[in-house]
């Protein structure tokens, strides 16, 4: 045995990553090399390699092949075991890996993308993106984001959009026209992605509007509904017959300023005062405009 001896794998492992594993581990046993060397002649750390041998996680396609040839074996040996634990890890039990002449659903055609992509090393979104390049106008033929969406069966796939995916997948022209013909028969009926900057479509199936006067009715029923709650809860106080009729002065408590009282000789001698005022005003102003004109017409 090879440098220190490993711990088994834990229970919990998947059968598909257990397989991959325990072949792992009887190529490095076969080896006779300890984690040292072999993370030295497969260039993977030695942290890394043990993590993989422990059966912690699906290690990237790359990293199986060079422990593999590390290890002195084949590629072919583990890729296919690796293929197994990778599409155990991402995809329900029930997913077959069909040709196109077997998809009969979307979603047999969406899991097919994922084989596709597994096939193809699993690699990340971003890493096909830019494989995949822009377009005349410079755009990006494969966002991320939408591949994401499109690889989750929350928004179908375009024929744009797959020709992109494929072609960062780089594969083979035979192959490629055969997924073009099953994606035009399943999703023929699919509504196209609307382009970026692009408004919505306008929906013409919305309840009609309310007129002027639904919603006036409408505003004094919440109104209505209000006030009822305020009344129960004794937020407001109901108006008395005074305050109804536009009296609510008179119902009011009296103010601390009382007006005088005065008799009626008394208000007819003010009005008379207040007249006699009015007139010696009036015949002054008169005496000053008179006194004004003759100036003006008396010659300098």
């Amino acid at each position: 045995m090879a440098g220190r001896p490993l711990s088994p794998i834990p229970a919990s492992t998947p059968p598909k990553l257990r397989a991959l594993v325990q072949r792992l581990r009887d190529a490095k046993e076969v080896s006779g090399k300890t984690f040292a060397a072999l993370a030295k002649d497969s260039g993977v750390s030695e942290r890394a390699v043990g993590r993989y041998l422990g059966g912690e996680e699906v290690p990237r396609l790359e990293t199986v092949k060079a422990i593999t040839r590390a290890c002195g074996r084949k590629e072919d040996d583990l890729v296919r075991a690796w293929y197994a634990a990778k599409a155990e890890e991402v995809l329900p039990p029930s997913a077959r890996n069909v040709g196109p002449e077997r998809v009969t659903s979307r979603a047999q055609f969406v899991e097919s993308m994922i084989f596709m992509r597994i096939e193809g090393g699993y690699p990340p979104l971003h890493q096909l993106e830019k494989n995949a390049g822009r377009d005349e106008n410079g755009e990006t033929r494969l966002p991320h984001s939408t591949l994401h969406q499109v690889l989750h069966g929350q928004i179908p796939p375009t024929e744009t959009l797959l020709t992109a995916f494929i072609d960062a997948l780089s594969m083979p022209a035979a192959r490629r026209r055969h997924w073009l013909d099953v994606h035009r028969s399943l999703f023929a009926d699919a509504p196209a992605r609307r382009p970026w900057g692009q408004p919505p479509p306008v929906v013409r199936d919305e309840p009609p509007a309310l007129t002027s006067c639904e919603a006036a009715d409408r505003a004094l029923l919440r109104l209505e509904q209000s006030e009822d709650i305020k009344r129960k809860t004794g937020q407001l106080k109901e108006p008395d017959d005074y305050e109804v009729l536009g009296l609510g002065y008179l119902n009011s408590p009296a103010p601390d300023f009382l007006w005088p009282e005065y008799d009626d000789e008394e208000i007819a001698a003010r009005e008379a005062e207040a007249a006699a005022r009015l007139s010696v005003q009036e015949r002054v102003d008169l005496r000053e405009k008179l006194r004004a004109m003759i100036d003006r017409s008396e010659p300098g």
